[in-house]
């Protein structure tokens, strides 16, 4: 009996060791596990924070873009109408003085 009760004993204490190590394996488990969520959740945020920085400097690059390219139409508009006006005056210019030219050869008086 006193054999039994040592054998009942001893398999007591292997069974308490072996459930205490996978406790202790499955808490290791699962604190890489949270480690890892931890990691990719920080990469994440990173990646992110990245993302909509660049989003931002994408976006001040557009309105640079569209107000340089407001600004260089308005300075084509402004030299495209000089030179129209330029060109109107000349030849109003050069039709007065060719208009007597023209007059004289009809045999009209100016």
């Amino acid at each position: 009996m006193r054999k039994l009760v040592l054998a009942a004993i001893a398999g007591t204490v292997v069974l308490l060791l072996a459930s205490s190590g996978n406790k202790t394996t499955q808490d290791k488990v699962n604190h890489k596990v949270e480690n890892a969520k931890e990691s990719v959740d920080h990469a994440m945020d990173k990646a992110t924070d990245k993302i909509d920085k660049g989003a931002d400097k994408v976006k001040d690059a557009w309105n640079d873009t569209k107000e340089d390219v407001k600004e260089n139409a308005q300075e084509a508009k402004k030299n495209i109408k000089e030179g129209y006006d330029k060109t109107k005056k000349d030849i109003k210019e050069k039709t007065r003085l060719i208009s007597p030219d023209y007059q004289s050869k009809r045999g009209k008086k100016t």
